[in-house]
């Protein structure tokens, strides 16, 4: 692998454990604007609540499921998809954050 490109990577604690995070190739990015423009006009504070939820439609919690879970899928190509899936339902709401954040490069930069 060429270490010409860096690319932005979030690192996000979900229990115990911490997850490295790499971004979504471009054909995601128009999905994750869409879900982004719905929290546009909420209050800082109800953005990290289950109040965030309340806001977003069957359609968007689809798109932010597929997002996270495409993901995962990338950061971690040899694990189970079955208990990605599980793992991105279980934490939807804790891991929408992180997902803005790395595929906007918010993070530290690192060499792959």
């Amino acid at each position: 692998m060429s270490e010409m490109f860096e690319i932005y990577t979030k690192e996000v604690k979900v229990g115990e454990l911490t997850y490295k995070l790499r971004p979504l190739s471009g054909r995601f990015l128009p999905k994750l604007y869409a879900i982004i423009n719905k929290f546009e006009n909420m209050d800082e504070k109800d953005k990290t609540s289950s109040a965030a939820f309340k806001l977003l439609d069957e359609d968007s919690i689809t798109k932010l499921h597929e997002l996270l879970l495409e993901t995962f899928k990338k950061s971690y190509p040899n694990e189970n998809v079955e208990k990605l899936e599980e793992f991105v339902s279980q934490n939807l709401l804790q891991l929408f954050e992180p997902l803005m954040q790395v595929n906007m490069q918010t993070d530290v930069i690192t060499k792959k």
